[in-house]
């Protein structure tokens, strides 16, 4: 079992995707609450320094599995 974690959340600035026992590749994307797909990555901490405050979608691929959060910009 991987364990998941995104923090800091809520975050004014950067989140981190922290899996444990996961090597492999990961590849992130944000959105906002209407679908817009704002960035894709494949780096495990993510800026959300240009955004609005509000909620966005964290939708984290790794290993044949797709994670989904809530984050909130402060």
């Amino acid at each position: 079992i991987n364990n998941f974690l995104i923090y800091p959340n809520p975050t004014n600035e950067n989140i981190t995707i922290s899996l444990n026992n996961f090597s492999g590749n990961i590849q992130s994307e944000v959105y906002d609450l209407i679908g817009n797909r704002l960035q894709v990555t494949n780096e495990t901490t993510i800026s959300l320094r240009n955004y609005a405050r509000g909620i966005y979608i964290l939708k984290v691929a790794y290993g044949g599995k797709v994670e989904e959060v809530k984050v909130i910009k402060e």
